[in-house]
């Protein structure tokens, strides 16, 4: 579950008495309402739907950003407000000082710095759109009929105190965008697990630098389902020479990074997980970065045309990630005509999701390794006691320093627009930027050790641009053009378009290391770890050679027709849900891969672990057996699914076990957990199981429920959520008792693989167990079951134990808000613990539930119960780990949902978002698609004039 971001002095009591305002008004005016727009150069006129989605239709690109402008304000002003002070490392200014440590990492970090850098790299046309769209939200702000959202008001905040809209606002917004999905501190938690397993080895007799390669840190995934089956053998070779170095190198740890250098790095380490904000932001495996999309050529539809699925998984907050959109330009002076609808960022100009009249596209994330961590050496300043070079070879080179300076709003003093300067330790008032880390910060120094962070995002960017081009995109070479200017912020992109074509492509800069391209191995610690800053190992991204189409890093990258991509497959269908794309890490090592041209094909150490991949694919295959075809129902249906692949494969595992423990002969300690009465129900039911998730309450929303009429559910429905729970909290135990139980003992209890590795590890375990009897590449037993009669004794005891044990976990006091301590277990129906809160920073009443029309489960269970689990495609994923009540709720999945149908003749395409378009609590536009979104329900994505008039509910005349 997300943490929300808690501001204690905001007086939410006050609210009560917020009159309606921002957002709000436009619903409750006239049908027709005439609006000036200085600066407009045409008439322009917005249509809102039924569904409150603006269908703005203008004579030009210029005009029609700045109604988007207009109407994002309008509707979810405060929404672009804190994300664009967040960026900006200027949030303290807008909720006061109890943030200001957010803002002072932000702001070493220095998105702002990179927005304000990359507004110049961008074309004219792309400037004037950027101002086009400030001068909308401005002129929406300068409207003397307009009003603040309502947290203004606890914020004792006025228009008096709101900054102008600028362009490098929208900038920086999309950069933190792109920067939440791609940027990561892995590097500096990978090199601290692996020097304390490599300790614990030394102390104990085990090889702790395989137990963290092979056992526990695993780079392979749970499922090894790819995009691309076949890409690799064309764009690298694997050679099993590469694992060795890999492997040698990182024993070295200890004599590469200093323990001085370790020890700066686990203090800022330890700053970020204090800021649960920034490390939810930043943290790589954090659930909830990822997304699917798959795309099905016409020659396996229905209706012979393509057919496009895809929905990005983003936080689900109060007001939604998205902003729905419909823009349309008669025709523009130099760009032509435009018609293309989806979704926005509110405080962007362009739609970043969405369908034109000729194509469609989706994207997951990509999780590439753009970001090294380096030890540095500083030399210091005698007089300011600051640092002044790093250390690089024989040679110092200057650091830049950026004086900062904070200032706050002191809620809670009864004074409106009180933003005063505050105190904050010496070293947050001055930045320290490395210009050979693209301009990346040094995040912590001690004395003459420093830390810095060198990532594709610190410079200028022009990934905005992409957007503009595929609003007008025409085929597949356009959309490649457009792609070209996405910079960071690393995705898998998917394509179809109504000629019939469908295509995958992989976007972003990935910087080559000098190691791996020139010696052909890592010379020192791997890309993943933290790194040598003083050059005594080659360490460094290599200077452009050979600039790249659009190329803006300094660095040379991996060429485009080198990243993972295909067009119009032979199996008529592609699908990515961001596991690994070709395979690179299916046999454990992301660095055994060699370019056609020399040097080593490096994309990442690690990816999602393939669950949502596997089911999709296996759906599809299943779906297109003996010559099927699919429909965009069916497309819908596979988005809906809420199997839990992981089941499917362990399930067996405890069948077998348990059948195991029957047999004649069997063990006396195995063959009483066989005849316990609860065990053998819970076999029993997980059995006949299919690995769905439904809620099994009537207050649940399943996929097809009628969420204005939720009706009971049937046995069959409560048996397969009974299942569901069970199967849950045994998969907790189960890595509790092979993985954790073998690794605390050591001391490696702080330094446990996040949940995803671990599973992967326990299958692993499994699936080899009749060549390694349960034991790891180090040597070290998982299934240790002191006195067991054999190893596949102690495997057994072991499951079946982990089964009693989530048993009695039910009925204890962890779950009594739930289950009330009963034993029945017919009581344990999975939506009293699968459950979400649509979160709004401020919590309270701008939450949903109680916001919005809906309810709690219960006092004690707060969230609404939705069906869904862990890896599942309908994602909502909580923990693998999960034991507590509160463990399995979500708070990231679907933030927008998409199936377009792509014929020559017409779009046919539907899509929904959690929520509503408008983050006025008191708007009847709050929650309004939240009921269908929650149980997979859709509205039509209106593309022709005609579509929209059947629809239309009111009117903005917009005039110069």
């Amino acid at each position: 579950m997300k943490k929300t971001l808690i501001f204690t002095m905001l007086p939410l009591l006050a609210l009560a008495a917020v009159p309606l305002g921002g957002s709000l008004a436009p619903s409750q005016a006239m049908r027709v309402q005439s609006i000036r727009l200085p600066g407009l150069l045409a008439p322009v006129r917005a249509v809102r739907d039924s569904n409150y989605i603006p269908h703005i239709y203008a004579q030009n690109d210029h005009d029609v950003m700045m109604v988007l402008g207009y109407a994002h304000a309008q509707d979810r002003f405060f929404q672009m407000d804190f994300q664009r002070h967040l960026a900006s490392g200027r949030l303290a200014e807008l909720v006061g000082p109890s943030v200001l440590d957010v803002d002072i990492q932000l702001r070493t970090l220095g998105l702002r710095r990179a927005a304000e850098e990359s507004l110049s790299a961008y074309s004219p046309e792309g400037q004037v759109v950027f101002q086009a769209y400030a001068d909308g939200v401005n002129a929406y702000l300068a409207d003397e009929n307009s009003s603040l959202p309502p947290e203004y008001e606890a914020l004792e905040l006025t228009k008096a105190s709101v900054p102008r809209w600028s362009p490098v606002d929208s900038l920086v917004i999309g950069k933190l965008i792109a920067f939440g999905l791609s940027f990561d501190l892995l590097d500096i938690d990978l090199t601290f697990a692996l020097a304390a397993y490599q300790q614990a080895g030394e102390a104990a007799g085990f090889d702790g630098t395989a137990l963290f390669f092979e056992d526990a840190f695993r780079s392979a995934p749970f499922d090894p389902t790819v995009s691309i089956p076949g890409f690799l053998p064309k764009a690298a070779a694997s050679t099993n020479e590469q694992r060795k170095p890999m492997i040698e190198t990182a024993r070295n740890l200890r004599k590469v990074i200093s323990p001085e250098a370790l020890e700066v790095a686990w203090q800022y380490r330890e700053t970020i997980r204090q800021i649960p904000l920034l490390e939810d932001m930043i943290n790589a495996r954090a659930s909830g970065k990822g997304s699917n999309w798959w795309v099905i050529s016409g020659n396996n539809t229905t209706s012979g045309s393509p057919i496009l699925a895809s929905d990005p998984h983003l936080a689900l907050d109060s007001p939604p990630v998205w902003y729905e959109a419909h823009l349309i330009v008669e025709n523009d002076p130099e760009f032509g005509p435009m018609n293309v609808s989806g979704t926005s960022f509110a405080g962007a100009p362009y739609l970043i999701h969405g369908s034109n009249d000729r194509i469609c596209w989706g994207s997951t994330v990509n999780p590439l390794d753009v970001t090294d961590v380096y030890a540095e050496e500083l030399v210091m300043n005698s007089t300011t006691g600051l640092p002044e070079f790093t250390v690089f070879g024989q040679n110092r080179e200057r650091i830049v320093l950026i004086p900062q300076t904070y200032r706050a709003n002191t809620v809670g003093d009864g004074r409106q627009d009180s933003i005063v300067e505050v105190t904050v330790p010496p070293e947050a008032r001055v930045t320290l930027v490395v210009p050979r880390r693209n301009n990346g910060p040094i995040v912590r120094a001690i004395g003459t050790t420093g830390i810095s962070v060198q990532y594709t995002g610190w410079r200028a960017t022009r990934e905005l641009d992409t957007f503009r081009i595929f609003a007008r995109a025409r085929n597949i070479d356009d959309f490649k053009r457009g792609l070209q200017f996405f910079d960071f912020g690393s995705q898998n992109w998917s394509y179809a378009d109504v000629e019939g074509n469908i295509a995958y492509f992989t976007s972003s800069e990935i910087p080559l290391r000098e190691d791996l391209q020139n010696l052909g191995r890592p010379d020192g610690m791997p890309p993943f770890l933290i790194r040598d800053g003083r050059h005594g190992h080659l360490n460094e991204w290599l200077p452009v050679q050979n600039r790249q189409p659009g190329q803006m890093l300094n660095y040379e990258i991996l060429p485009f027709e080198e990243m993972p991509q295909i067009v119009n497959p032979s199996p008529g269908f592609i699908a990515n849900a961001n596991q690994d794309p070709i395979g690179t890490t299916l046999d454990n090592n992301p660095l055994n891969q060699v370019r056609r041209g020399g040097g080593i094909y490096y994309l990442n150490v690690g990816y999602a672990n393939g669950c949502r991949e596997g089911r999709i694919v296996r759906l599809i295959q299943a779906a297109l057996a003996n010559g099927g075809k699919i429909s965009v129902a069916d497309m819908m249906r596979i988005q809906a699914n809420n199997q839990m692949l992981d089941a499917e494969v362990l399930t067996p595992y405890i069948l077998a076990a348990a059948q195991n423990a029957q047999a004649s002969g069997a063990a006396t300690d195995l063959a009483a957990l066989a005849n316990d009465a609860g065990v053998a129900e819970a076999v029993r039911r997980l059995r006949s199981w299919d690995f769905s998730t439904p809620t099994g309450l009537r207050e649940g929303y399943d996929p097809g429920d009628d969420p204005s009429n939720l009706a009971e559910p049937s046995a069959e429905e409560i048996q397969k959520s009974v299942a569901a729970t069970i199967y849950s909290v045994w998969r907790g135990r189960i890595m509790a008792n092979t993985v954790d139980a073998n690794l605390r003992p050591v001391g490696l209890g702080d330094y446990l693989p996040d949940s995803d590795q671990a599973l992967a590890g326990v299958r692993n375990l499994l699936d080899n167990f009749s060549t390694r009897q349960g034991r790891g590449a180090s040597g070290v037993n998982f299934f240790n079951v002191p006195g067991a009669a054999s190893p596949e004794a102690a495997r057994d005891i072991i499951i079946l134990k982990s089964l009693r044990e989530a048993l009695d976990l039910l009925a204890s006091d962890r779950f009594a808000a739930a289950f009330a301590g009963s034993t029945n277990q017919d009581d344990y129906r999975w939506g009293k613990l699968h459950r979400i809160v649509f979160e709004h920073p401020f919590g309270g009443p701008f939450n949903i539930p109680e916001g919005g029309g809906f309810s709690n489960v219960s006092p004690e269970l707060p969230g609404v119960a939705r069906s869904g689990g862990y890896e599942v495609v309908d994602a909502s994923g909580h923990s693998a780990r999960a034991g507590s009540v509160n463990g399995f709720m979500f708070g990231s999945g679907p933030s927008r949902r998409f199936v377009g149908e792509m014929s020559p003749s017409s779009v046919n395409a539907f899509q929904i978002i959690p929520g509503g378009q408008s983050e006025n609590v008191f708007s009847p536009f709050y929650a309004s698609m939240l009921g269908r979104w929650l149980t997979n329900h859709y509205h039509p994505l209106l593309m022709t004039q005609a579509q929209v008039q059947a629809d239309q509910a009111s009117v903005q005349e917009f005039v110069p």
